[in-house]
């Protein structure tokens, strides 16, 4: 199951969605020294919303994952996208867990008004199950640095 964090939950365990944050984030990214001040800021101001994927189990709940979401606005064409900006596993989550979770942020976007749900990845994994469940892959994302 996914649940979404409180931004106020979120800075209350920083610690532990600051080092998933830097282990999984976007290509699109710098290295600039703030950038997970600014980070924190958007999750604080509601920018930016935390999810943590929870399985229940014999020996209680465990957390599983982690995503941090976004809401992109096109303002040219109007679109509305929810960005997967990062996702974050602990490696013991289970593949239905992970489908209902993909669920729950298809939800939240529609009922935020946006048109489709999108995300970066270079992991040939991810793609192969993003194929298998409906994305549309053959876009590649290209990148020039400065």
């Amino acid at each position: 199951m996914l649940i979404k964090l409180l931004p106020e939950q979120a800075a209350k365990h920083w610690g532990d969605v600051r080092v998933a944050i830097e282990a999984s984030l976007p290509p699109t990214v710098g290295m600039q020294s703030d950038r997970m001040s600014n980070i924190l800021t958007a999750v604080m101001t509601g920018e930016i919303t935390v999810w943590v994927s929870a399985e229940k189990r014999e020996s209680g709940t465990v957390l599983t994952g982690m995503v941090l979401t976004t809401i992109l606005f096109d303002g040219i064409s109007g679109t509305r996208s929810l960005l997967i900006y990062c996702v974050y596993g602990y490696g013991d989550g289970k593949l239905e867990s992970w489908t209902a979770g993909g669920e729950t942020l298809l939800k939240y976007a529609k009922s935020q008004g946006c048109h489709r749900m999108i995300g970066y990845t270079d992991v040939k994994s991810i793609i192969k199950y993003a194929a298998s469940i409906g994305a549309d892959t053959k876009y590649t994302f290209v990148s020039f640095p400065i």
